[in-house]
């Protein structure tokens, strides 16, 4: 893999990598909010409650210590009218106070019973206090009832029960302090926990940040060297346009020359040779054809891997066609049959490049015929999901399999030129064409047992739009 490619897929790997941190870091802050907000809206809300609805306690107890001397004075009945009204009197205002700390402890109540996100535990607890304050709250109420009737001295038992009520209710409100304290410390706890994680996934996003940065500069500059040397690189296979132009023009023109001289002294004077002399200009004219079909095919070989050619809806059998007419003197001479089954599809692809192909698998079929039989050449096709698959079979010589890739090496040839005749450039010209429309070739073959060409045509080309 080449380094900017390597640098764009370590980037986008780093891109993905901070975007997850992002996201983390977003969570982390998330939760810190969340606790934060439910610190001040449950936690805070549960001490104050818990703590109000103590005092109350607290202020009813002192209620009832008053209460129970105001009793025992009544009770002995040694006061005057003036002092027992005065008693009586203090003892509805002290009976007024008590039940306004009932009624406060009542919407203290109310506003746990608001709160969500309350621990079952707690409000178990504060369950537990509501119903013992109720109770305590109704012992004291029938006191009151029943020192305002004339005078109620509280026994031992009276203020027992009262006292164990007292401690049930400091321990129950301990109890929910400590565990709403509990509630507290964790949130914060785990605020901090978080705040933490935040901060370290901060400073090693930053550094990311930055070596992130670095690395889109580095990119930066690969791409602008990728473009110098694209520049040069156009200009290069300018510069080899021309030359292999001027080349082909210079090699075809002496070739024409010998071969023109060649054929005047085989007509005029191949009578006044002798039989090596013939023999010579035999071979000057059979090299000379072998030298002109090479050329011709490095041209071929040439445009097929750089010229790249619009993509467009194409007939296969106006291809196939198209590439029979091509080798029409050779599939005349040879009698050969070339039979097409089923009807060919359209496809999208080069027209060009595709008729190249198929030129040169029929004319290979036909060097490599079997000696006095005529050449027969199927073709057919499947569709599958994702491409056209083309079979090109023939019943010539075959092919070793141990030669199966080779033989789309350029200049590869199996067979001396004596005995098949060919550049060895044929099947080469048909891999480029096919792999440069991101297809493949493959082959199936045995000696003796004919050729066959599979040939894979991807579905996602898409044809170029029209000018018009």
């Amino acid at each position: 893999m080449k380094t900017p490619s390597k640098i764009f897929i370590l980037v986008l790997f780093l891109l993905a990598f901070l975007a997850i941190l992002a996201w983390v870091g977003v969570r982390q802050l998330a939760g810190i909010l969340r606790e934060i907000d439910h610190v001040s809206q449950v936690d805070l809300v549960l001490m104050e409650t818990a703590t109000e609805i103590n005092d109350l306690q607290l202020k009813k107890e002192i209620i009832f210590a008053k209460l129970a001397s105001t009793s025992e004075e009544l009770a002995f009945g040694q006061v005057n009218a003036s002092r027992g009204q005065y008693l009586a009197d203090y003892v509805n205002g002290l009976e007024e106070q008590f039940n306004s700390y009932i009624q406060q402890a009542h919407e203290q109540m109310k506003r746990i019973d608001a709160l969500s996100g309350v621990p079952a535990d707690l409000k178990d607890s504060f369950e537990a206090m509501r119903r013992e304050t109720a109770a305590y709250d109704t012992t004291v109420q029938a006191i009151f009832q029943e020192v305002e009737k004339g005078g109620f001295q509280l026994s031992l038992d009276d203020l027992d029960n009262t006292d164990r009520q007292q401690e049930i209710l400091t321990e129950n409100v301990q109890d929910i302090v400590r565990q709403v304290w509990g509630l507290v410390h964790g949130s914060v706890h785990k605020s901090e926990r978080w705040h933490r994680q935040a901060k370290a996934i901060f400073w090693f996003s930053l550094l990311l940040t930055g070596t992130l940065g670095l690395l889109l500069f580095v990119f930066k500059e690969n791409l602008d060297e990728i473009s110098r040397q694209k520049k040069d690189l156009e200009k290069l296979n300018k510069d080899l346009d021309s030359f292999v132009h001027t080349v082909s023009h210079d090699i075809a023109e002496p070739l024409t020359t010998i071969v023109g001289y060649a054929a005047f002294l085989e007509k005029n004077y191949l009578g006044q040779l002798d039989q090596k002399g013939r023999d010579c200009i035999s071979g000057v004219r059979k090299g000379a054809g072998r030298l002109a079909v090479l050329v011709k095919d490095m041209l071929e070989l040439t445009r097929i891997s750089r010229v790249k050619n619009p993509y467009s809806r194409v007939s296969i059998k106006e291809v196939i066609d198209a590439g029979a007419a091509n080798c029409d003197f050779m599939v005349r001479e040879s009698k050969a049959v070339i039979k097409i089954e089923g009807i060919l599809p359209e496809i999208v692809c080069d027209r060009i490049k595709m008729t190249a192909l198929f030129t040169n698998l029929i004319s290979n079929a036909l060097k490599f015929a079997k000696p006095g039989l005529p050449a027969v050449i199927k073709i057919s096709w499947k569709e599958t999901r994702d491409s056209y698959e083309f079979y090109f079979e023939d019943n010539g010589i075959g092919i070793d399999p141990q030669h199966h890739q080779e033989i789309f090496d350029i200049f590869k040839k199996l067979h001396p030129v004596e005995k098949y005749a060919g550049s060895g450039v044929g099947l080469a010209i048909v891999k480029a064409a096919i792999e440069d429309q991101a297809g493949r070739v493959r082959v199936e073959s045995a000696p003796g047992q004919g050729t066959k060409f599979i040939l894979n045509i991807p579905k996602n080309l898409i044809p170029a739009k029209s000018l018009y």
